[in-house]
């Protein structure tokens, strides 16, 4: 009987990644994430909402970035040399697609059982529930998981199908050579490779 309940509480439980925002906690289901990379400059979008910050071109692929708090009717923040950008997929209209996040700062993973994981309550206009998963009870207090796909209007929708059928080539300086180029874009994998292993290991 125990080893029947160990095993039944082992697969209830599932894996987020925690990221802060206005020095508050929230996270995501870390079967969201396809990356966590540090902040780069992010190219301006014309007319677009102001909590879409911009679009980065990640090896090839046109993604719009989010400013969550912005989004979440928080007041943004300023960069720091944590900040971070979490791409992640979401369903929207049943299809996929993908955006990065713009955080305060990356955490941890958290295993958290769905028992654990409260709906949240009515409490009028003044916060964005439709944006919130659930509240998750951690021992020292509740952390609000997202859910990503909500954060999307059928308008934003538009614009990343617009971004993703793009074709955008990546900007390239007469005055660097690509061996310059190639040694760039090696140090660069490799920070956000380190920014994922240090997250995983926590």
């Amino acid at each position: 009987m125990t080893d029947q309940t160990t095993q039944n509480s082992f697969v209830d439980k599932d894996k987020y990644l925690a990221f802060e925002l206005n020095h508050a906690t929230y996270s995501i289901n870390i079967s969201l994430v396809k990356e966590i990379m540090e902040y780069v400059e992010v190219d301006p979008i014309p007319m677009a909402p102001d909590f879409i910050i911009g679009a980065i071109n990640l090896r090839g692929e046109v993604i719009p970035v989010f400013d969550l708090s912005l989004r979440l009717g928080k007041l943004p923040q300023a960069l720091t040399n944590r900040t971070c950008i979490i791409i992640a997929e979401c369903l929207f209209n049943e299809q996929q697609i993908t955006i990065g996040l713009k955080v305060d700062i990356v955490t941890k993973v958290l295993d958290i059982s769905s028992a654990d994981i409260d709906k949240v309550p009515s409490i009028g206009g003044q916060f964005h529930s439709r944006f919130v998963l659930g509240l998750a009870k951690l021992p020292d207090k509740l952390m609000t998981i997202l859910d990503i796909s909500k954060i999307l209007t059928l308008d934003d929708m538009k614009l990343i199908e617009d971004l993703n059928n793009a074709e955008l080539s990546e900007e390239t300086d007469p005055d660097i050579s690509d061996s310059d180029k190639d040694e760039d874009e090696s140090t660069h994998d490799n920070a956000c490779e380190n920014d994922e292993a240090e997250v995983n290991h926590e």
